[in-house]
């Protein structure tokens, strides 16, 4: 904000100036070398109070965190085997809608989990859940060098009554800093999916975004 100040008195100063330099006697030609030299500097002027206001707002804005999402799983009464498959297509796409709807909403830096997917499918072995499995995850968010983790699950009572629980990990403290279910009604894609926006909308308020 100092800078802004000195560079708007600076501009206040060189106007008036300009003025009184204007309103001195001259040729009507170096008038208008005048008026050109004027307008360059007020110009001038204007441009360093752009510059001086996007240094104000970078250093303002704080850095986005680092996230680690993982795949979102299903819990309870999963139906029978025969919606294994539908229940597997639908975690996968769903999943991918969620670290999507989360880098777009600008509350975090989505990071890419390619490099540790071996640390995942062994910790996937020994697990049964990412949120019972005494923060296993946070060696995921370690080695992608990750500020928190994202563990979210859907526990399915039925075909028609379901929920949706997420979880914020933090990385460096293994402490839970965020925790909220969504309850929800039908199996089905367009539910789900719903239910992420939501999800996500319902994030960035409690931010004031």
């Amino acid at each position: 904000m100092s800078s802004n100040k000195s560079i708007r008195r600076l501009g206040d100063l060189h106007a008036r100036h300009s003025i009184a330099w204007m309103n001195s006697t001259a040729t009507p030609r170096s008038r208008i070398r005048r008026k050109r030299a004027l307008l360059m500097g007020l110009l001038a002027t204007v441009g360093l109070l752009g510059l001086a206001s996007k240094a104000d707002l970078a250093i303002a804005t704080p850095a986005q965190p680092k996230l680690v999402v993982l795949d979102i799983e299903l819990t309870g009464d999963l139906g029978g085997p025969q919606f294994t498959d539908e229940h597997a297509v639908r975690l996968k796409t769903e999943s991918a809608i969620l670290r999507r709807e989360l880098q777009n909403s600008g509350l975090y830096q989505v990071l890419d989990n390619t490099p540790a997917v071996p640390l995942i499918n062994q910790l996937k072995s020994q697990q049964a859940y990412w949120h019972d499995c005494n923060g296993c995850d946070l060696q995921v968010g370690r080695q992608l060098g990750a500020d928190q983790v994202l563990v979210t699950w859907v526990d399915r009572v039925s075909n028609l009554i379901l929920s949706l629980t997420y979880e914020f990990h933090d990385v460096a403290s293994g402490q839970i800093v965020g925790r909220k279910s969504y309850d929800f009604r039908g199996d089905n894609d367009a539910a789900w999916t719903h239910t992420i926006t939501f999800m996500v909308r319902d994030l960035k308020e409690s931010q004031g975004k």
